[in-house]
């Protein structure tokens, strides 16, 4: 259910009969008259970085003030009863309006996972509506204001590519250079958010770009460096620059690398939670209402009884960097009660639960990423095994390098961005010192959360469904349609015509071709008439014989929407070198595919 939802989101994007009308104008033709097309690209790519790193800006602006309206409301109620109320419904209304955004502006196929931009960027069909570029920010800003616990990562990350997507459109700028363009205003939103221009690079060139070459870097490393100079220039510092690191002792690498392997495992619980938990929620209340309802009501219990794990938890990290622990005792009165339990409660709640209630913030119908949610579940699971260590008396670690390389290590088995995970973490704490031992955690994480999840929590849906995956020549064919390789076939036989009309007609009309369709008094196409059988037919002095007892059955039919891997796949399943195309709508004949013009269609796309 999960990859047919992603695939139908991916379709508006790739189809290109949804995209949105191009200009009238043509500002490319324009600027080609005078410069380069690559001085075009290093210019849009510096306007995409000031536009989404303002875009970026203003969506956290926009969380604040919801935020603050929220404790308004909270104000305004009484103490006990209604003040419980208030607190306890307002992810819930967080996510019912950001679900009413979504469907009013956006559309059943709202896109809020960067699954369908991966497969878009795939395809390489790019087209993103123009709402896109602000809807998210709106959508998210509800959502995560009013405290449900998710990251404005991917929306952020969702807004860059479309102002990238729009900006390429308005320019009329077509295939790589438009990918390019997408992932520099992903990678402005990677280096806005975090002021962390070479993660946010990174971060396209591991997790987005399916083909990346150096020469895209030079735009994608300016479109990140601009962003980051707004975002400085917006909001002063980056999130966790504050952070508190002592020196690492080369003693403790053997605790690095076994830190690595706890991470991975962190890693694919949040993976496997996730998919398993949103799958669940789809299963159990196919109706979107009443799936919004029931999950939000879950969502709220759980952050009434662990308040910190609402909004981004960002606060809490920043905490457990600068070795303050001391919120981990403050809690709801009801549960006082657990005594010197309550930390350690408090922690577990963080590993294991954050990914639940992100899970239900999303799925439910809110808007979010889960960028935010790794780095909180790696920052305990960090803090976590460092406490756990110090009390063993194994060693003495710093709890506040392990919360960092616990973000690395968890984000990295997420994302399976180790490079991202190693300079994210870097330059959002400052923890350059640490680089080595971000090294190690990132490459160990990469390593064993690999052999129990092949894939990032993006691209695993992805693979399932079949809609990716790490065969170049698989990806370049899936990412063309069997529409732009139909040839026709002008003539069409009904299967009551004999073997010697057959042969009138072929010759009155001269059409020769290597198979003939069949069809039926509706139009139908009910089977197919190889040339061999035809003209075999015809030396054996069979020409009375009639079409239907020579004709094969239709196998392996294919629709306009199908790709080229579905058609070879098919071709080889029942050993033929052609295949009937029909019509979706009327199932009327359109043409054939052979395998020759499959070949030809993947040289002209595998072109650099």
């Amino acid at each position: 259910m999960v990859e047919k939802i992603i695939e139908q989101g991916a379709g508006n994007m790739e189809n290109p009969t949804n995209e949105p009308q191009e200009p009238s104008f043509d500002l490319a033709a324009a600027w080609m008259r005078h410069f380069d097309i690559s001085g075009l690209i290093l210019l849009l790519a510096i306007v995409i970085g000031i536009v989404t790193g303002v875009a970026a800006y203003f969506l956290h602006l926009l969380v604040d003030n919801v935020r603050d309206l929220g404790g308004t409301f909270v104000g305004f109620a009484r103490e006990g009863g209604v003040r419980y109320l208030v607190i306890l419904s307002l992810p819930a209304v967080g996510i019912l309006l950001s679900y009413c955004v979504q469907r009013r502006f956006g559309g059943k196929d709202f896109k809020k996972s960067l699954s369908p931009l991966i497969l878009a960027l795939d395809r390489r069909q790019e087209a993103m509506a123009f709402a896109e570029t602000f809807l998210h920010m709106i959508s998210a800003a509800l959502c995560v204001g009013l405290g449900g616990s998710a990251g404005l990562e991917a929306p952020s990350v969702l807004t860059g590519a479309a102002i990238g997507s729009n900006m390429a459109r308005f320019f009329r700028i077509n295939r790589l250079p438009r990918s390019l363009l997408v992932g520099c205003g992903s990678a402005a939103a990677i280096s806005a958010i975090f002021d962390s221009p070479v993660a946010g690079v990174l971060f396209v060139v591991e997790a987005l770009l399916p083909e990346f070459s150096v020469s895209g870097l030079v735009p994608l490393l300016l479109s990140s460096a601009v962003a980051s100079v707004i975002s400085q220039w917006l909001t002063g510092h980056s999130i966790f620059f504050m952070a508190s690191f002592l020196p690492w002792n080369r003693h403790n690498v053997p605790l690095m690398f076994l830190c690595g392997a706890v991470c991975a495992l962190s890693g694919v619980c949040i993976i496997r939670t996730t998919a398993w938990l949103g799958g669940r929620l789809r299963a159990w209340f196919a109706n979107a209402w009443v799936r919004l309802g029931c999950g939000a009501f879950v969502l709220c219990v759980f952050l009434l009884v662990f308040p910190f794990l609402k909004g981004q938890g960002y606060d809490s990290i920043e905490a457990l960097l600068l070795n303050d622990d001391s919120f981990l005792n403050q809690a709801p009165d009801f549960l006082g009660a657990l005594g010197i339990w309550l930390p350690f409660v408090m922690i577990l709640a963080a590993i294991f639960l954050k990914a639940v209630v992100s899970s239900l913030t999303i799925d439910s119908g809110g808007d979010g990423g889960i960028f935010a949610p790794t780095m909180f579940i790696g920052a305990f699971t960090g803090f976590a095994y460092a406490r756990l260590i110090n009390l063993s008396g194994i060693s003495v670690l710093p709890e506040s390098n392990f919360t960092a390389l616990g973000m690395c290590g968890v984000f990295t088995a997420v994302m399976r961005a180790p490079l991202t995970g190693v300079f994210l973490i870097a330059e959002t704490t400052g923890a350059f010192s640490l680089l080595v031992p971000l090294m190690i955690v990132s490459a160990m994480s990469w390593v064993i959360g690999k052999i129990f999840e092949p894939n990032s929590i993006y691209r695993r849906s992805l693979v399932a469904g079949k809609l990716v995956s790490e065969d170049h020549n698989q990806n370049v064919l899936r990412r063309i349609g069997v529409w732009s390789c139909i040839t026709p076939v002008p003539l069409y036989c009904m299967p009551d015509v004999r073997m010697s009309e057959m042969m009138e007609l072929v010759e009155n009309t001269k059409i020769e071709a290597p198979t003939y369709p069949v069809i039926n008094g509706d139009e139908k196409l009910i089977g197919m008439l190889p040339a061999e059988k035809f003209l075999t037919a015809l030396l054996n002095h069979s020409a009375s014989i009639k079409v239907e007892d020579l004709m094969d059955p239709p196998l392996g039919v294919l629709l306009p929407e199908d790709n080229l891997s579905t058609a070879l796949e098919r071709m080889e399943k029942h050993n033929l070198k052609n295949l009937p195309v029909v019509s979706q709508k009327d199932g009327l004949f359109l043409g054939i595919v052979t395998k020759d013009t499959i070949f030809e269609r993947y040289r002209d796309e595998d072109e650099p």
